[in-house]
């Protein structure tokens, strides 16, 4: 059998590698248009704010590892630049050489990932507009700010990525750092407690509005126009307003795909084509709550989707893709927060009966050293008692890992009482006798029917 995967990200070759270790003898091919493999973008914040000390440390597989060890050659700097289903073959182009050429597959796994959003009408390759999505965007940007003195950063966006960054500038040295976006990643009151952090280090929040352009003002300087007419000017600008599915390359297929180009696929990750297979942040997931087919581009599901796709490719029984249920954890400054299931606003679109219960609370017991509050907002269906969602705010890594217990619940569709009946661990450096996310469970039982 031949195999090619396109793109080298950890769900190509979480792919490719189950595929391996099932079948010695079939013909794998990882086709990838960066310099790059299997690194974790999650960490390009921590490279740039010198926490992770070189590039290297965030790649977990190299080349010559998928190649000597797994018997998987991974070509580097070779793009895809069409499919031709009917006839189960690509074509790439060989970018160092420049020459094109044909393979043809029995089975086609696509794995291109995600692309960073663009402004519109902004020349985005200005020298001092950064992008933060690619190892290579995190090089160029920890070149330039080392290379050259940095006062003033304005980033736009402040979903994961806006907030993530503002250490990585603060640890640089830049004094005056400002983030525009439509919100603060929630919907709800939680966003307060990221507000009220960043200004407490000085960071400028404007939120609720757009930008419409960024202009030069000068050889070293931006101009970042809003649309309410607002002007500020800056050094540099961050651009971080999101993520879309590197699958331009499908419009107009018949690969069926979301409106904003996710690629759908069952739960074994088949798309509508045979023998064509999709995993990563190239996919829409089924999100277990709102029963629909979703775009979250996070890491875990990406290896799991992967792993999925090549032990069925394989022709080995797996347990199907069970879909998401919506969490992600990220640090901003000194407070560590979490998110879960979906908002008020979503349950009430789908029909739910929404009732919310916000508390704070100790993380810790009361009388152990170094003890602060941690906030946890829960949002559930007042008639079934179900739970939908839940959002933390919390001073330690401790305590915004709790959001796990609220994932699990939602996976295993939990009514409020049964998170009240957990029999939670309990030890004065970790926990208040009452956990907090028994207190919050307490509390939101009363106002269900």
């Amino acid at each position: 059998m031949k195999i090619v995967v396109i793109g080298g990200n950890p769900a190509g070759l979480s792919a490719a590698s189950a595929i391996r270790r099932i079948h010695a003898d079939w013909r794998i091919d990882v086709y990838e248009k960066d310099q790059y493999i299997s690194y974790g973008s999650c960490g390009i914040p921590y490279y740039v704010a010198n926490e992770v000390k070189s590039l290297d440390n965030l790649i977990t597989l190299t080349r010559e590892k998928m190649e000597q060890q797994r018997d998987i050659p991974v070509h580097l700097f070779h793009e895809v630049l069409k499919v031709n289903f009917k006839n189960k073959s690509v074509l790439i182009r060989d970018i160092k050489n420049d020459k094109e050429f044909k393979k043809e597959y029995d089975y086609l796994v696509i794995t291109t990932g995600g692309k960073a959003k663009e402004l519109l009408n902004v020349e985005m390759n200005h020298p001092h507009i950064f992008k933060i999505h690619t190892l290579g965007h995190a090089k160029r940007l920890k070149t330039f700010l080392k290379e050259n003195k940095v006062n003033s950063v304005v980033i736009i966006g402040a979903g994961y990525i806006g907030l993530e960054m503002l250490e990585s500038y603060e640890a640089q040295g830049v004094n005056e750092v400002t983030i525009i976006g439509p919100r603060l990643v929630f919907n709800s009151q939680s966003q307060n407690y990221i507000k009220e952090e960043l200004e407490k280090h000085g960071v400028k929040v404007i939120l609720q509005k757009r930008v419409k352009t960024i202009e030069p003002l000068s050889n070293n300087q931006l101009k970042v126009i809003l649309k309410s007419g607002q002007e500020l000017t800056a050094d540099i600008v961050q651009v971080s307003i999101g993520v879309d599915p590197a699958t331009d390359i499908f419009r107009g297929t018949d690969l069926a795909m979301l409106p904003n180009g996710a690629i759908i696929t069952d739960e074994y990750m088949r798309t509508n084509i045979e023998n064509v297979y999709a995993a990563g942040d190239c996919v829409a997931s089924y999100h277990q709550i709102l029963e629909e087919n979703v775009y979250i581009p996070l890491a875990p599901a990406a290896n799991k989707q992967g792993r999925i796709a090549g032990v069925h490719i394989s022709g080995n029984k797996v347990d199907p893709f069970p879909g998401v249920v919506g969490t992600s954890i990220f640090k901003v400054f000194d407070l560590y927060c979490g998110r879960t299931g979906i908002s008020e606003k979503q349950a009430k679109r789908i029909g739910f009966r929404v009732q919310a219960t916000h508390i704070e609370n100790n993380e810790i017991a009361h009388y152990y050293p170094g003890v602060k509050k941690m906030s946890i907002l829960v949002i559930f269906d007042s008639k079934s008692h179900l739970l939908l969602g839940a959002e933390i705010i919390a001073p330690s890594p401790l305590g915004a890992k709790k959001i796990d217990v609220f994932a699990t619940a939602l996976a295993a569709k939990m009514k409020i009482e049964d998170i009240q009946k957990l029999d939670l661990s309990y030890a004065p450096p970790f926990a208040p006798v009452w956990d907090p996310i028994l207190i919050v469970a307490n509390v939101a039982r009363k106002k269900c029917e």
